[in-house]
This record gives structure tokens, sequence and C-alpha cells, in this order.
């Protein structure tokens, strides 16, 4: 198992985040897939088209997992 020791002293360089292209994608991806599926079953159960609540919470549910996922992915 690797071991890594951070230099704590002031003024020392701290390691720095790698940001990838391909976590922002995926974030936006399954944000997407996410909202589109809320969508989809909303309709499904409401046996028509959705009502402006249940597609901002579907929007905001959605935000939520595409953020996480692109958080988790650093």
């Amino acid at each position: 198992m690797a071991i890594t020791i951070r230099d704590t002293r002031p003024g020392a360089a701290r390691p720095s985040v790698k940001r990838n292209v391909a976590s922002l994608v995926g974030g936006v991806v399954i944000a997407l897939g996410c909202f589109v599926l809320w969508v989809l079953v909303a309709s499904q159960l409401g046996g028509g088209a959705p009502s402006v609540p249940v597609i901002a919470a579907g929007a905001a549910v959605a935000l939520g997992i595409g953020v996480w996922i692109r958080i988790a992915d650093l």
C-alpha cells in the first residue's frame, strides 16, 4: 500500500486536483439521462404530461446527481 506524506509547512506547494473533462461530460450525460427518465416515469405515473412542479423537481434532482457524479469522479 502506498503512503503519501503531505508537507504542512507554510508556503509548501499544495497538490493540485486534476480536473478531467471526462468527469464533466459524464456528469452532464448522467444528469440529462436522469432528467429524461424522471419525465418519462412521471408521465407514465400521471397518465399524461407532468406538471411544472414535477418537472422542476426532476431538474433539481438531476442537477444534484450530475454534480455528485462530477465531484465523485475527481
